[in-house]
Formats: structure tokens, C-alpha cells, sequence
């Protein structure tokens, strides 16, 4: 009977060890999916080299460029070099159609314009300018001394399809510009119309943009 107890207890202790060394072992069959998911799902590395970085970095500044600005240049304008002294309006002369037959066309602006003592160009005359059709212009100038009547050079003869400005004067000078323009809409240089007044000729003649552009 004791010797039946030692086989059976011998048979149960054998059967443990053997569960035991089971339990040890990997099923590496339903492992293996849940590894390649915790791989899956970790963030790729990306690596970038100093020399990329500065290639990526020229590129945006040459997508960014602004283009360059127009010259309007009216700040420019040396009125000054043809400086003359400004004439205290106290009495002025009757106006004179006589003097321009055509400027009675225009008879009520002229006499509107002259109305105020405002000088504003060549040191004493008083101006007007009004439309004269699609991005036309023309005007007129009257002598306070003698009331007679100037025509402006405007007119579409001195006008530009691509105008940066227009009509500018100055009442202390003999410089007259009628217009600022480009050469087209992508232009990034000005041309100007410009004419200086001849006092003693009474006439306007051309002058090129070198006499008068202040050089910055």
C-alpha cells in the first residue's frame, strides 16, 4: 500500500512540472500581430539637413518677392530751378477775350476762375482746368496785370493712357507739367510732359525731364 502512494505521488509531481514548462512557453502566433501594430503605429522620423533647409528657405523669399514700385516722382520736381516771385493780387485787370478769341467758349469757368486771388502759377496768374472728354483735360491761365488770357499746354495732344499724375504747377514757378506717365502698366520708370513758360515769348516750350528732376 505505501509503495502504491510513493507511485501515485511520483505520477502527480511529474504532471506539475510539465504544466509548469507549458505555461513558460510564447505562442509567438498571437504575439506577433500585436507587435507589428505598436510599430505601426510610432511616428516616422524625418531627418533635415542644413542644406535642405536653406534651399527650402530661398525658395519662399522668391515666392514672396513684392515687385517694385512705381516712380510717381512728383516729389521730384525741382520747381525752384525756374523760381519766380510771387505777385501780391491787390487789383486786378479786366479780363481780355481779346487776347485768346477762342477762350469765349469757355467765357463762365474763365470768369468763375477769376474770380478768386489765387495765384498758382509763374508768380501772377490765376488758372482754371476742367474736363474736356475721357481722361481729357484742358485749361487756362490769366495774367492779373493785364487780364489776358493763355492757353494751358493740355489737351489730349499732352495726355498719356497710362497717367501717374497730371496738371501739376506751382505758383512760384515757371515749370508746368501736364503729365506723369508710363509706357505701359508694368512700366517701372516715369516719362513726363513737361514745358517752362516764357515770359517775355508769352508761350510754353519743352522741357526735357534732366532740367528739372531732383536725382535721390
Amino acid at each position: 500500500m505505501k509503495q502504491l502512494i510513493l507511485i501515485l505521488a511520483l505520477i502527480s509531481s511529474l504532471l506539475s512540472c510539465t504544466n509548469n514548462k507549458k505555461s513558460d512557453t510564447i505562442d509567438t502566433t498571437k504575439q506577433a500581430p500585436l507587435l507589428m501594430e505598436e510599430v505601426k503605429d510610432q511616428p516616422t522620423e524625418v531627418i533635415s539637413t542644413d542644406d535642405q533647409v536653406t534651399e527650402l528657405v530661398d525658395t519662399d523669399v522668391e515666392a514672396i518677392e513684392e515687385p517694385e514700385q512705381d516712380i510717381t516722382a512728383k516729389d521730384s520736381i525741382n520747381f525752384n530751378k525756374y523760381a519766380v516771385e510771387v505777385r501780391e493780387v491787390i487789383k486786378k485787370a479786366p479780363l481780355d477775350f481779346s487776347s485768346y478769341p477762342d477762350a469765349k467758349f469757355f467765357r463762365t469757368r474763365i470768369i468763375d476762375a477769376y474770380k478768386s486771388n489765387t495765384i498758382v502759377f509763374g508768380g501772377h496768374y490765376i488758372g482754371t482746368i476742367f474736363g474736356c472728354g475721357a481722361s481729357c483735360i484742358m485749361g487756362f491761365i490769366v495774367d492779373v496785370r493785364d487780364g489776358k488770357i493763355y492757353d494751358l499746354p493740355l489737351g489730349e495732344q499732352n495726355m498719356c493712357s497710362w497717367d501717374l499724375d497730371k496738371a501739376i504747377s506751382n505758383p512760384n514757378s515757371r515749370l508746368f507739367i501736364s503729365a506723369i506717365c508710363k509706357e505701359d502698366e508694368n512700366s517701372k520708370t516715369a516719362k513726363y510732359i513737361a514745358y517752362v513758360w516764357n515770359e517775355k515769348k508769352k508761350s510754353f516750350e519743352t522741357v526735357n525731364k534732366e532740367e528739372f528732376i531732383i536725382n535721390k
